[in-house]
């Protein structure tokens, strides 16, 4: 065993999958290293997703894993999930704005709280300066590989504040 990974191995199969312990155990955990400020909300939003996917917790924070009662048996081990996907939201967040949320009932009304305040925020400006950002690259001295990201960072950026529409009212 190599610190905290042992080998799952799955019976019938020649394949093993490395498992962290440390997934479900630790409330100072970060997701990531994107802090949420009043300013990043897009991208700070898809890098949470992306591990809450990863560590099979998407449905706390999307409503398709609802509270049970609370005489229910599967209460506890419900709320204790609950409050460690709440514990890891708000470590991914500065601290001036943890005093803003700290106080939510649960992680789904958490990330509604969060995205309410910061979804729709500053994204005409976003879209201005990141449209400034491409005009202005420029190759120089630099390799086509690190232009090319370059180009493709911004445009994905982009894509996050204005996603493929139909909609000629959006455009």
């Amino acid at each position: 065993m190599e610190g905290h990974l042992k080998e799952a191995i799955d019976v019938g199969s020649k394949f093993s999958t490395p498992v962290s312990y440390s997934d479900d155990t630790n409330t100072s955990d970060k997701l990531n290293y994107v802090l949420l400020n009043e300013f990043n909300y897009l991208p700070w939003s898809r890098a949470e997703t992306i591990a809450l996917g990863g560590r099979s917790k998407l449905s706390f924070i999307n409503g398709s894993t609802v509270s049970p009662e609370v005489n229910d048996p599967e209460y506890e081990a419900w709320l204790s999930k609950d409050q460690l996907v709440m514990s890891w939201i708000l470590n991914s967040m500065e601290r001036n704005l943890v005093e803003i949320f700290s106080f939510s009932k649960s992680s789904s009304d958490l990330w509604d709280a969060i995205r309410d305040m910061y979804e729709n925020q500053n994204n005409s400006t976003s879209i201005f300066q990141i449209h400034r950002e491409v005009a202005s690259l420029h190759q120089e001295n630099k390799p086509f590989v690190q232009l090319l990201g370059s180009f493709k960072n911004s445009w994905n950026e982009l894509e996050m504040y204005r996603p493929h529409t139909t909609d000629a009212t959006i455009l």
